[in-house]
């Protein structure tokens, strides 16, 4: 009984190691902190804290909500989780080639969208929470993984990883000031580029997943 328990806390806590650097790396934080510097350089400190405060409020409840009726949503409209995971891996892989290229990738933020958001006088909500920190990738990272999670730790695990995404976002956005005068503009390149190699290895290993399945089923009919 012991040893099933040792295996299963294993299993968990290796998914949660999963899904937590799969959501960090689509969600990309590093990538947000020039925007949420120019959205917020009239700010005075407190005001930038509540508005970052709010925005990561709003993406932590976006991806709960993604995460507990996702699976229902694909249900209703008949869309396979297997199908969910490969598009979700082409969507991966998307993303991570524009941040190979140091890119702000559009599936995240078109420039419209961040010029727009810089005459708004709220930006915690959208476009800061909503789609800067969870976008489309983050939503769909957050259903693939419930997809995935076949036990209870596991889903709870998922939980967890959102809930460490959120603040590990929170963190790395109120540092921002420091951290772009330590790295400049050219570490946030080169830091930008290592998670988007991540992202797209994310999304192959996504698609492999999907195909594999589907062809597994071809082959037993």
């Amino acid at each position: 009984m012991n040893t099933d328990l040792a295996g299963h806390m294993h299993s968990a806590f290796s998914f949660f190691l999963l899904s937590f650097t799969s959501l960090l790396a689509i969600v990309n934080p590093l990538s947000a902190v020039p925007m949420f510097l120019a959205m917020t350089v009239r700010y005075s400190p407190e005001l930038r804290a509540r508005t970052l405060r709010r925005a990561i409020t709003t993406a932590f409840l976006v991806m709960v909500v993604f995460a507990m009726f996702g699976n229902y949503i694909l249900r209703f409209f008949g869309i396979t989780t297997h199908a969910f995971q490969i598009a979700g891996g082409i969507i991966f892989f998307g993303i991570g080639w524009d941040m190979l290229q140091a890119r702000r990738s559009g599936v995240k933020m078109t420039e419209a969208e961040e010029t727009e958001g810089a005459l708004k006088d709220d930006i915690a909500i959208t476009p800061l929470g909503l789609p800067t920190i969870a976008g489309p990738g983050a939503i769909t990272t957050v259903i693939a993984l419930l997809a995935d999670a076949n036990s209870l730790p596991k889903t709870v695990a998922v939980y967890i990883a959102i809930t460490a995404t959120a603040l590990s976002s929170w963190l790395l956005l109120a540092l921002a000031p420091l951290v772009v005068r330590r790295v400049g503009q050219t570490g946030l390149n080169v830091l930008t580029r290592i998670m988007g190699l991540l992202v797209t290895v994310i999304g192959v290993q996504f698609v492999i997943n999907g195909v594999t399945v589907v062809v597994q089923q071809f082959l037993a009919k």
